[in-house]
């Protein structure tokens, strides 16, 4: 298996590129990761890998340029293959059945159950964090239903990642029980 292959499965290793026209009017290069279609609208999209430079910092107050990967996502109509690239082991995500639970189909990944001390006799605080937060302090292994079920027993959603958004699972939308901005 090839490099380029390797990565679209999710391993080490560059993916296959393709041309993505930027905000500004410029096009880059960028790695394909995988080719999306959106359920609600059918639009499709594109994940991608884009290297960039960032600075780092060393000790004594020098900085040198270090590659950062940036990974983004770009409606399909803004990519253009690159001719005599094979994007076969590209992975395409499609929706699956029409599903009536819009945070499933919106929190796809795992969470994790985070336990703030509290004061000495108290149970400690459970708060709740998507994979992606960065204030969570362990791996993410539970599943959206596993997360669910943390709410209903008493854990609180992070502020930080999106988990908020979880409260509907305790207080649906038009009950009055729901945070207002």
């Amino acid at each position: 298996m090839d490099a380029q292959a390797a990565t679209a499965r999710g391993q080490e290793g560059p993916a296959p590129q393709v041309w993505v026209e930027l905000a500004d009017d410029q096009s880059v290069t960028a790695e394909l990761l995988a080719r999306i279609k959106q359920p609600s609208s059918g639009e499709w999209w594109c994940e991608l890998r884009l290297t960039v430079w960032a600075e780092l910092h060393l000790e004594g107050g020098k900085v040198v340029p270090e590659p950062c990967e940036v990974v983004f996502k770009a409606p399909a109509r803004l990519v253009t293959p690159i001719d005599g690239t094979d994007y076969s082991a590209v992975p395409t995500r499609r929706p699956g059945p029409q599903t009536h639970d819009r945070l499933a189909a919106e929190f796809t990944g795992r969470w994790s159950l985070q336990r703030l001390p509290t004061a000495v006799g108290h149970k400690p605080r459970p708060v709740l964090h998507y994979e992606t937060c960065w204030l969570g302090d362990r791996e993410p292994t539970l599943t959206l239903d596993d997360a669910r079920r943390a709410l209903f027993e008493g854990a609180e959603p992070c502020q930080g990642c999106g988990a908020e958004r979880l409260n509907e699972l305790r207080h649906p939308p038009g009950t009055g029980s729901v945070r207002h901005w």
